[in-house]
Formats: C-alpha cells, structure tokens, sequence
C-alpha cells in the first residue's frame, strides 16, 4: 500500500510539473482569455493582425453563415471547406473533436454586418506531445528515487530499532540474563517475533531460577544429610572405640553402650529409608498402584489402628467421619504412610490429654480429610516450610528426620491432591488433605491423555 500510494504521488507530481513546464517555458500557448478576436479581425481580411499566429502557430480562418471558409491567413494545414452547424459545434467541444487541432472562434461582422466566424485553429506538433512525454519521463523518474529514497530510510529506521533490540536481546541471553525483554512498536512479523523472544525469555527464566532453587535445594539437602549421618557416625565410634578400651567396664555400662548405638544407628536406618522413599517419589517412571477406596472406610480403619496408642498416651479421639462412601482412587499403601506419619507426628510431639481431631467430608468432587490436635503446635517460623525436607519443628524427638511431611506432600502431589497447614483457633496443628473422588479423578486422567 505505501509503494502504491507513493506511486500515485509521484504520478500526479510528475503530470504537475510536466504541465508546469511546458506551459511556462515550452509550449507558450496563448492565454485564450486575454486574446480579443475583434483586435485582431480587419477588413479587408488580409489586413488581420497575424502576430499571434506568428508566436503562437497555427492560422486563421473566415466562416461564412453558410458554413463556407471563405478567407484563409497563414498556411492551412486542414483540407476542411465547409462546416455544418453540428461539424464546427463538435469541432469546439475539445471532448468531442476528433483531430489534433485546437479550434478557438471568436464572432466577427462582414463588410455589410453579415455574421462571421473568425476560427483560430492550432494544430497540436509531436514534437510538443514528444517533449511533454519526455519531461513527464524525467520528472516521474527523479521524484519516485527521492520517494523511494526517502520511504527506504524511513522504513531503515523503523527496521533497525527492533532489529538493534532482538540482537542486544540475543546478546543478554548469552551472558545468562533472562530478565531481558524487548519492547517496541512494529509491524505484524516484528510484534510475532517481539513475542516470541519474550516468552522464550520468560521460559528460560523461570527455567534458570527452578535450576538454581533445584541446586540450592540439592546443596542444602547433601548439607542436611552430612550433618544429620556425621553426628551419629561420630557417636557410634565413639561408643565403640570406648567398648574396645575399657575391657573391665560392667555390664550395665557396656548395655548403656550398646544401646546408645543402637539408638544412632536406628536413626540413621529410618534416615536412609526415609531417603530412599523420598527419591523413589521423585522418580518419574514412579507407578502408583491405584484402586477405588472408600476414603470414609479406609480413614475409619486407619484411627482403629492407632487407637490403642491414643489410648496409651492419654489422648483424646475427635472424630467426625461419616457413614456415606467416598470413593477415591489411591494407593493404599502409599496413603497408609501418609496417616501413619501425620498420626505419628501427633503422638511424639504432644503431651498426655492432647485432642486428636479427625474428619471426613466431600465437598464439591473431592474428598476432604482433615487431622490435627490442639497441642504444641507447629512453631511460626517454620510453618511456611513444613513440607520441605529437613525441617523440624521439635529437636527435641531422637528419631525425628524432618522428611516425613515431604514425603507425604509428594505422595499427595502423586494423587493429583493437596495438603495444607491450615491456621484454627481451637487446633493449633490442622492438615488438610484433598483428594479428587473417584469420577474427577479419572477425568482429571483422560484430560492429561
């Protein structure tokens, strides 16, 4: 569109100039409004005014009422005699006439006041169409290389700033800066590669901070575990190196020995399991051994189980399951884990006459488990982080390895669920677990299909 429209310009400039030119130095045609045919008529008709004829061509003709040419001034170069009324009408319409002579009449009387016709005819030369088409020829090709010269380096610059900030772009991006966005108003192919760049930067970005987070987690995680495996590796060669040294200890003290490290080495046992499980969560070929459970049912058993514990810590059972089935896919001995632990977790970090609350319910398509208690509670600075791994909320539990709850976000991840530390005025500590019910799950399934 702007190459035709600069075309057009450029056309009608041209038609301009050339029509410019020729009159004011070429062709010098007469200014027809300010030649007075009664100036140059005289009778006789040899004594007419011929002076224009010799500046501006062509000659002049005496037509009779009838239509006959009767006087002739200057070289004819027609073979036209006689006109009809219609022939010399057409003849003056310039639409209409068919020869390439410019006819002008002026009204004129005869010697006895007979009306007259004085025609001024002036032929059109070739060599005047020749050098007008030539002028139009020059003047078309100047204009159009400015036009096109000047369009060229506007649509250089218009070119160059997006193309100047996709290579500083490209430059960011190879010294690892993914914050780099570009910005600019383009046309279409500019805006889709503008686009483009930018959500590819964003990826990288997001790719590059999940990258650094992943090592940093990595590094914090080998940290953790050095320290929490060198501290009873320490006391076990301690205890040992002492069993070896002191060959009269008695037995009580040889016992307290032996047990010391068979606490440090349990520790690092359920550690090293805890370990393994988490990483076997992690692997992506992981298959969960899926089956429809009542959610209701299974939540129902799993306190059964754990009841005569309760009962020998001295808590209090709060339940609120209901008789209505909740079928819900899952892996029973993966969630078997995952209420084992947060059970587990009541138990050890809560004194004698802690309420243990527990409750099922459907809301919406899922199934809704909550446990929690109204002991000590989860300490504030770690509530944010409780399901990463290594956090602890009590030092003080021997056995405590800080991944159970990791563990059991990533097996309630696995069921395509949530778990959540909810915050409650009559329950300083209250999970929440949601599970897709048996139908939401399968088409949560046939989606990611």
């Amino acid at each position: 569109m702007a190459i035709s429209g600069l075309m057009l310009v450029t056309i009608a400039l041209s038609l301009f100039g050339m029509d410019l030119l020729m009159n004011r130095y070429v062709d010098r045609t007469a200014d027809l409004n300010e030649v007075n045919g009664a100036e140059m008529y005289r009778y006789p008709f040899d004594n007419i005014d011929g002076r224009l004829l010799d500046q501006y061509g062509g000659w002049l003709e005496i037509v009779d009422e009838a239509g006959s040419v009767i006087y002739v001034k200057g070289s004819k170069e027609d073979d036209i005699v006689q006109y009809s009324g219609a022939q010399l009408y057409a003849k003056l319409d310039i639409l209409r006439n068919d020869d390439s002579i410019h006819y002008h009449a002026y009204p004129v009387e005869g010697p006895r006041g007979e009306a007259y016709v004085m025609l001024w005819k002036i032929p059109e030369r070739l060599e005047m169409v020749s050098t007008a088409f030539g002028l139009f020829a020059a003047l078309f090709a100047v204009l159009l290389f400015v036009a096109l010269y000047v369009y060229a380096r506007y649509s250089v610059r218009q070119i160059k700033k997006p193309l100047q900030q996709i290579v500083d772009g490209i430059k960011e991006m190879e010294h690892l800066n993914y914050k780099k966005r570009l910005d600019f108003s383009a046309e279409q192919e500019f805006a889709e590669i503008r686009e483009a760049f930018n959500k590819m930067a964003e990826r990288l970005q997001s790719t590059s901070a999940e990258k650094e987070a992943a090592e940093h987690h990595k590094r914090n995680m080998l940290l953790h575990l050095s320290h929490d495996l060198k501290t009873p590796i320490t006391s076990i060669l301690g205890y040992s190196q002492l069993l070896l040294e002191t060959k009269e200890a008695d037995e009580g003290l040889r016992r307290k020995y032996v047990q010391y490290m068979y606490d440090k080495s349990a520790y690092m046992s359920h550690l090293i399991q805890d370990l393994f499980e988490l990483a076997k969560l992690d692997d992506p070929q992981l298959k969960l051994n899926r089956e429809t459970v009542n959610m209701a049912e299974w939540f129902r058993h799993m306190l059964a189980e754990c009841y005569p514990e309760l009962e020998a810590k001295g808590f209090q059972l709060e339940a609120h399951i209901p008789e209505e089935p909740l079928p819900v896919r899952l892996d029973k001995r993966h969630m078997n884990r995952v209420a084992a632990n947060l059970i587990g977790n009541a138990l050890k970090y809560n004194p004698p006459g802690t309420t243990l609350y527990a409750s099922c319910e459907r809301r919406g398509g899922y199934a809704v488990l909550v446990l929690g208690d109204d002991g000590t509670g989860v300490p504030e600075q770690i509530r944010d982080h409780i399901f990463d791994e290594f956090v602890r909320g009590h030092s003080g539990v021997k056995d405590n390895t800080g991944l159970g709850l990791a563990i059991c976000k990533k097996i309630i991840t696995l069921h395509q669920g949530t778990i959540e530390l909810l915050e409650d005025p009559s329950y300083s500590t209250l999970f929440r677990i949601s599970l897709p019910c048996e139908h939401e799950a399968a088409r949560g399934a046939s989606r990611r299909t």
